[in-house]
């Protein structure tokens, strides 16, 4: 084997970073991550030098430059006061979820409910599209015209998903996720509206891999959260955030492509966890193709991995040292509402589709009765562990690894396995791996969103794998309420940041365009 030499200087950042997490347990959502002074947060006075004696990285502020397509969950008093009065109270504007546009000023607001616009961009759409006004019946604003009257709220919903320029002024108590709720001087009515409820707001991004490229660039730059710069104080918004985390974590193994440039084998120091901590991420999925399996390493890297995780007190679910522990969920609670995630394996643990050689590596790491693996792709095992935990908990959310990669819909048989989910009783179902996003699909009312994408990845080599997205679902006790889809672009073969207003329009293009496919529509 060649031998690997580390500089004295990382090995002691590493080490700095490593220790500060064992020690103590970081407040996530308090903390602000950002350039050298997020590397400060962890490493001291002394780390901080350091990084200086590495290549500087380039500007990682969270301030992109770009517009940002996503509208804040609140405002100062003053812009919290004006989107009270742009509208008559407890009614909120929605338009189709097709429409690429969040927000919009009190003034824009006072427009569309008085036939005021003409066209979208007129009130920030980054697309010409003809503002359509419609209303449900005996909900007719003054001063608007609508050009068709719904008898019912599921009536307005097929007329929005079928005509992407209109809108309507409606009750907030009639909204679920199936329409768009418009913010107003960025205040999201969603999360400010009063009630008896807890309203909260849920994260879930895709694929990070920050092994091989996203590795190197780290110890270039010498600043393990150097990849979540740009989306820390995004993701930490919310108030839980989970994500699909791959990778061995070892401080012991050298880098994998310093000998192999191309290995799949993803090895990062465990320091890397302090950008997930600094982020806000609550849990992380292990149920996937790179956190047990590999070619070289055995499952003694799996153990460092979830021992690292442990020991930063991330909590991780999917994977286990027996197959209680791989099925086992993850639990929280949000002002009295219970949630449990759990996660899948269909990639390297799903024996029963092995046949579909694009979609399944021909391995099998599943956990067993006594034996480390990941929860394995078995229906008579998902479907039990959703119904029980269906019956014990408010919402329930059930993660696959699964997909053909790079293909823009999914299998036949991973489309059965989120119905079968729905069926037992899940809120929603969520899934990735594809290396590309996959669109969504409404089955018995309940939202299913395929393939994720990539969130932080060293696939630079097409708009399809340096782009993925963040869910944000937004529920009001058990009731999911919203729904958006916040794309980002993966920038230095490893950083991702927000869109901007015209790139997310272009972005969910191609999400709707998945979206049409799989309901046979396209």
């Amino acid at each position: 084997m060649p031998e690997f030499t580390i500089p004295d200087h990382m090995s002691r950042l590493a080490t700095q970073a490593r220790e500060a997490l064992v020690n103590r347990r970081l407040d996530r959502r308090a903390l602000i991550a950002g350039g050298a002074v997020a590397g400060a947060t962890v490493l001291g006075v002394a780390g901080a030098t350091m990084l200086n004696e590495e290549t500087p990285p380039p500007d990682s502020s969270s301030d992109t430059g770009v517009p940002s397509p996503t509208a804040s969950t609140g405002g100062s008093p003053g812009a919290e006061q004006n989107a009270a009065d742009a509208l008559p109270v407890g009614m909120v504007l929605v338009t189709s979820p097709r429409l690429p546009l969040w927000g919009v000023s009190a003034d824009q607001a006072a427009m569309l409910t008085r036939n005021g616009a003409r066209d979208w961009s007129e009130v920030g759409a980054p697309i010409t599209l003809p503002v359509r006004p419609v209303a449900l019946n005996e909900m007719v604003p003054d001063g608007m015209e609508p050009a068709e009257t719904f008898t019912d709220y599921e009536a307005l919903v097929a007329g929005l998903d079928s005509e992407r320029g209109g809108v309507a002024l409606i009750p907030i108590e009639q909204v679920d996720f199936r329409v768009n709720t418009l913010s107003i001087d960025g205040v999201d009515p969603l999360v400010t509206a009063e009630g008896n409820e807890t309203t909260f707001r849920v994260a879930i991004a895709g694929d990070m891999i920050p092994g091989r490229n996203v590795a190197a660039h780290i110890r270039r730059y010498g600043d393990y959260t150097f990849p979540y710069h740009k989306v820390s104080q995004f993701l930490k918004s919310f108030d839980l955030t989970v994500g699909n985390l791959e990778i061995i974590l070892s401080d012991t193994i050298p880098p994998p492509e310093e000998s192999n440039p191309f290995t799949l084998d993803f090895v990062c120091d465990p320091a890397v966890i302090e950008g997930l901590i600094q982020s806000g991420f609550d849990a992380v999925s292990l149920a996937n193709n790179h956190t047990v399996y590999n070619q070289a390493y055995g499952i003694d890297a799996f153990l460092g991995t979830i021992g690292f995780l442990d020991d930063a007190e991330i909590p991780y679910f999917g994977a286990g040292l027996d197959l209680d522990a791989a099925r086992a969920a993850y639990i929280t609670e949000i002002g009295g509402t219970s949630i449990a995630f759990i996660g899948i394996d269909g990639v390297t643990a799903n024996p029963l589709h092995q046949d579909d050689g694009e979609a399944v590596v021909p391995v099998d790491v599943s956990a067993t009765a006594d034996a480390a693996g990941t929860n394995p792709f078995n229906p008579d095992y998902f479907v039990a562990d959703i119904r029980a935990l269906a019956a014990e908990h408010d919402i329930v959310i059930p993660f696959f690894h699964m997909g053909r990669q790079y293909q823009g819909v999914p299998p036949d048989w991973a489309i059965q396995a989120a119905h079968d989910c729905i069926d037992a009783g899940a809120t929603a179902v969520i899934s990735s791996h594809p290396h590309t996003i996959q669109g969504m699909e409404l089955y018995n009312g309940k939202p299913i969103v395929y393939g994720l994408g990539n969130f932080i990845y060293d696939q630079m080599f097409s708009v399809e794998t340096r782009t993925g997205e963040v869910l944000a679902l937004t529920f009001k006790g058990n009731q999911l309420i919203g729904l958006r889809v916040h794309g980002i672009e993966i920038e230095d073969f490893t950083q991702p940041r927000l869109m901007g207003t015209g790139e997310q329009a272009a972005f969910m293009t191609r999400f709707w365009r998945s979206t049409d496919r799989i309901a046979g529509k396209a």
